[in-house]
């Protein structure tokens, strides 16, 4: 798995804050150890693909939001709506994305 340790790091520090979990609390939910989570989200280890996976599982997460990083992914904001969107039928998405190109085009025209 080829991506940045400090882009994971800074995904599981955010989704464990807006879980309001302590890391003792998510490494008990991850099964390892505190020693290790903390490593995690202090960008000093990759974690294995097992906790990767838990990780975007547990959190509903995007997998592109550590492979593939962009500006917009260290946004709280940006990983709420992201974890929203899951939660959404075909129909909702719909009107999400004319709103979304909406205010793309409006953005644009300034």
């Amino acid at each position: 798995m080829i991506f940045q340790p400090r882009q994971f790091g800074i995904v599981l520090k955010n989704a464990r804050i807006d879980k309001k979990l302590t890391q003792a609390e998510l490494a008990e939910i991850l099964d390892i150890s505190l020693s290790y989570l903390k490593d995690l989200e202090r960008f000093r280890n990759n974690p294995s693909y097992e906790v990767f996976e838990k990780t975007i599982r547990y959190f509903n997460l995007s997998a592109d939001t550590v492979i593939y990083p962009n500006q917009n992914h260290e946004s709280n904001t940006y990983h709420k709506i992201e974890r929203l969107l899951n939660l959404c039928d075909e129909e909702q998405l719909q009107v999400i994305l004319a709103t979304t190109e909406a205010l793309v085009a409006m953005g644009r025209k300034d």
